[in-house]
């Protein structure tokens, strides 16, 4: 039966709405579709095909359980609908009911409907539910759609890997880079095959110069201090308030690929970031980055510059400001290890008492880190070390105070805890040298400090654009000097966007 013979037996009423919500649906106008389809169903609760389009425009819309609901009901009205099995097991896909997505993808498939669309989310919905093997078979047939190959090949690559099939995996992933090579999925394919990176998940379709990013925390923190830079590593003791307190943090971020050439792409960033503190409103943080990225096509050898400018407000008031130029190269050793070198200068300028102009100063950096891919895209263990001079403009006192050398050690780990969530752990180990005598030790002891931090996150994605966070971070600083030492502990959950 066709949708068009479905409507048939609907009410007049219901008939001439539906015919023009379908004009609507047609050229993209999801709002007005979505109100005649509506009107239709109210004036025709049994109409399938109202019902049906009513759900499908709601998937167009984002509102996936109100789709699903809708599609259920028009199986359930008519449940020869030819494409509702397969819209349905989409609907819940794009809602990650993974579980739930996979019986009505596999009955479309069956129904020969659109097979090979069907085919393509029945494999992402295995590989989602760690079934490689499944995936595969299905990936494979899904590439003899030619708009669906580039996806099928990437997501093809991965579950090749996860399996252990090293070379037919990249030899996958050597074909989505090279069919799309200026989207996000052809990049992140040929990202993973230089080693840099374990290849991340890509949202099907993706492909848009431009992202859009935020996210909401609410949490406590044991100890609240000012880290205007974000390191932690340059604390003055005016900084430390020795006193806890919860807090929200919202940040908000948007890019856009400037341009995008057959040997280099450059990237424009924003940043913002509020931190928001119960009872210690002195202490909220406002930031905001501007960055710029120019980065080399992935090859043997990757190379690129980052430039950056943030400013902060403190308690809403000018605080601090920074520039920071960091020009890198990584190289890969090995199909599963790549080295990544790099060098930092950052001017720091502080508007404020007690900070300006003491700890007004530059920073140079050298370091290097080591990748290494756990036999699966999705692991990934890095280890790095840096070592840095921040020398104050002010060599007298109090900016000899703050003049110090530094040797930062850290080692992380990202991976997948089975299908219930990421989880990256980290450990950093940061010692600072300084270079005078401090004056709260009366001039006559340098400060030694050597600082670690311990982070674990959590995410867990619940649709392909948003995902729940939580987090812990643990901040120990040993001082010789009492006056600088401190113990810190965060521990925040929130939700994240990515659009």
């Amino acid at each position: 039966m066709t949708l068009w013979c479905a409507a048939a037996g609907a009410n007049v009423r219901s008939q001439a709405l539906y015919a023009r919500g379908l004009v609507a649906f047609n050229v993209g106008q999801w709002e007005s579709a979505y109100r005649l389809f509506n009107e239709a169903v109210q004036a025709d609760p049994n109409d399938a095909v109202a019902v049906y389009y009513r759900g499908l425009t709601q998937a167009r819309r984002g509102a996936q359980a109100q789709a699903i609901q809708d599609l259920q009901q028009a199986l359930k009205l008519d449940p020869s609908l030819p494409h509702a099995a397969l819209d349905l097991g989409i609907a819940y896909f794009n809602a990650g009911q993974y579980d739930a997505a996979k019986p009505w993808l596999e009955r479309a498939h069956q129904q020969g409907s659109e097979r090979f669309t069907a085919a393509f989310f029945l494999g992402l919905t295995l590989y989602r539910l760690g079934d490689n093997a499944g995936a595969q078979q299905y990936l494979e047939e899904a590439k003899a759609d030619p708009e669906l190959r580039p996806t099928a090949e990437y997501y093809l690559g991965l579950s090749l890997l996860r399996q252990g099939q090293t070379e037919a995996g990249r030899a996958a992933l050597s074909d989505a880079a090279r069919e799309a090579p200026q989207t996000e999925l052809g990049k992140s394919a040929q990202g993973y095959l230089e080693g840099a990176a374990p290849a991340p998940a890509v949202t099907v379709g993706a492909g848009k110069p431009w992202w859009v990013s935020g996210s909401v925390r609410f949490g406590y923190d044991s100890n609240v201090v000012i880290e205007p830079d974000g390191s932690g590593a340059l604390l003055a003791a005016q900084g430390i308030s020795h006193r806890d307190a919860g807090f929200t943090a919202i940040t908000a971020g948007a890019g856009y690929t400037l341009l995008d050439t057959s040997f280099m792409s450059l990237l424009g960033e924003y940043d913002f970031y509020q931190s928001i503190f119960f009872d210690l409103d002195q202490f909220d943080l406002q930031g905001h980055r501007l960055q710029l990225s120019a980065i080399s096509k992935p090859g043997k050898i990757t190379y690129g510059i980052l430039g950056a400018y943030d400013f902060y407000l403190l308690d809403f008031q000018t605080f601090y400001q920074q520039g920071t130029a960091t020009p890198w190269g990584s190289f890969e050793e090995t199909d599963w290890t790549a080295t990544r070198l790099h060098y930092s200068a950052r001017v720091q300028d502080f508007f404020r008492g007690p900070y300006d102009p003491g700890r007004d100063s530059i920073d140079n950096a050298i370091g290097a880190r080591q990748f290494f891919t756990l036999g699966n895209p999705d692991r990934l263990l890095s280890i790095g070390y840096q070592w840095d001079f921040l020398d104050t403009f002010n060599n007298g006192p109090p900016g000899r105070d703050f003049q110090y050398m530094g040797n930062l050690f850290d080692i992380g780990v990202s991976t997948p805890l089975w299908s219930l969530a990421t989880m990256q752990v980290g450990y950093l180990l940061y010692l600072e040298d300084y270079q005078y005598p401090n004056s709260r030790a009366d001039f006559i002891f340098r400060r030694h400090d050597a600082e670690q931090q311990v982070a674990l996150t959590l995410l867990r994605d619940l649709t392909p654009h948003i995902a729940v966070t939580g987090d812990f971070i643990a901040v120990i600083n040993h001082s010789n000097i009492d006056a600088f030492e401190y113990n810190r502990y965060i521990f925040a959950v929130g939700v994240r966007v990515l659009l």
